[in-house]
């Protein structure tokens, strides 16, 4: 605070003394070439790093949170793919590295007054970490059943976040690197692209509508 009120950002400058940046940017502008015209321009305007604005943080992250990525880039998972990685953002790539398959039980169907068109063929999402808890059984406060793409959506953003978040059997590591994600994308001022986000979740739910084989027809899953 200052005898004027409060001030945002950096101090102001009171040495009466241009910064470097601005005698650099004047030395420029007074007699501008080519290559100094990008100079100019880079320093009135700094380059975005691309990484940050798709939400991949591997570079700035801490040890605890690049390792947590790059054990879900090398591990398995049924409903996220290798190629998914460099289109998604980090936290919605180790969110839904965390979730296996189910079938929804017919009690799903109590939600809605129609059958899903996909009914026989889809799978819900169950923690994999309840499921390891709890071996051959069907531990229901680890399973959500999204019936439609937006159902989906939302649990995307939510019910599945909360449930990773606050679930006893998910290794600390895991809830730690999925808080600092998103901590560095708000640091950061990093929004999600819809059109990313959407497209990969129409995906998604293609891969979940399409898991289980017809009736009368053999294999599994869906690329």
């Amino acid at each position: 605070q200052t005898p004027n009120g409060l001030f945002f950002g950096a101090p102001p400058n009171t040495s009466g003394k241009p910064s470097e940046k601005l005698l650099a940017i004047m030395k420029i502008a007074e007699n501008p070439t080519a290559s100094e015209h990008k100079q100019l321009r880079d320093l009135i305007f700094p380059k975005v790093d691309d990484r940050l604005v798709n939400s991949k943080f591997s570079h700035i992250a801490s040890l605890n949170t690049r390792q947590v990525i790059a054990n879900c880039r090398q591990e398995r998972a049924v409903f996220v793919y290798p190629s998914d990685f460099p289109i998604i953002s980090d936290f919605r790539f180790v969110l839904f590295h965390q979730f296996l398959p189910c079938r929804p039980p017919k009690s799903a169907l109590s939600r809605r007054r129609t059958k899903p068109d996909k009914w026989d063929t889809l799978s819900g999402l169950y923690c994999k970490h309840c499921a390891k808890a709890h071996p051959g059984e069907r531990y229901l406060r680890g399973m959500y059943f999204p019936l439609d793409l937006e159902s989906l959506c939302d649990s995307s953003s939510c019910n599945l976040q909360c449930h990773i978040m606050t679930c006893q059997y998910v290794p600390f590591a895991t809830k730690e690197a999925l808080d600092e994600l998103q901590r560095l994308a708000a640091e950061h001022g990093v929004i999600t692209k819809r059109n990313a986000k959407k497209t990969f979740l129409q995906q998604l739910w293609k891969r979940m509508a399409n898991y289980y084989p017809a009736p009368g027809k053999g294999g599994e899953g869906v690329s």
